[in-house]
């Protein structure tokens, strides 16, 4: 068991992770049919009040079992502007629409505020690992096209006979 962010933060036992992944497969085939881009960590549910599973957690390794939606990484050192905390306008907007297009409960106010600066974080936490900081980045931005440009097409409800 991971103890968590305020307890040195250790990595995910592979033994964690396979019950995990176990847990998600038996949901699925019990609840499903459920897309893998509606796999979420508690921090991309509630980003102001959670951080868990974190940055640590192995969402590559669920992926690779068929468990939620993932992409590599865009690389750090990408050439190109951020957009951080206390920015206003357009790229705002652009930025906090994506990410509401994508599933995170965001509203567009066109400010680089607190909450977007949470959603940010969470975002990384689960999908670019390597530098939380809450700053959308180029890496971020071209993290998020991804998943968007590789998100699975929604699956018909399940019908109950």
């Amino acid at each position: 068991m991971n103890p968590g962010h305020e307890f040195g933060y250790p990595d995910f036992p592979l033994r964690q992770t396979a019950a995990v992944i176990s847990l998600c497969k038996s949901i699925i085939v019990r609840r499903g049919p459920i897309s893998g881009d509606r796999i979420l960590a508690h921090s991309d549910v509630a980003p102001a009040r959670k951080q868990d599973p974190g940055e640590k957690f192995p969402w590559g390794l669920l992926s690779d079992s068929n468990v939620g939606h993932w992409v590599r990484a865009a690389p750090l050192d990408l050439e190109g502007a951020n957009i951080k905390p206390g920015d206003r306008g357009d790229a705002v907007i652009r930025l906090q629409r994506t990410l509401r297009t994508y599933g995170y409960g965001i509203t567009e106010t066109g400010s680089y505020d607190d909450a977007t600066q949470k959603v940010v974080t969470a975002f990384q936490r689960h999908f670019r690992q390597a530098r939380v900081d809450g700053i959308a980045d180029p890496s971020t931005l071209l993290t998020l096209r991804a998943l968007l440009e590789t998100r699975p097409a929604p699956l018909p409800p399940k019908t109950i006979a």
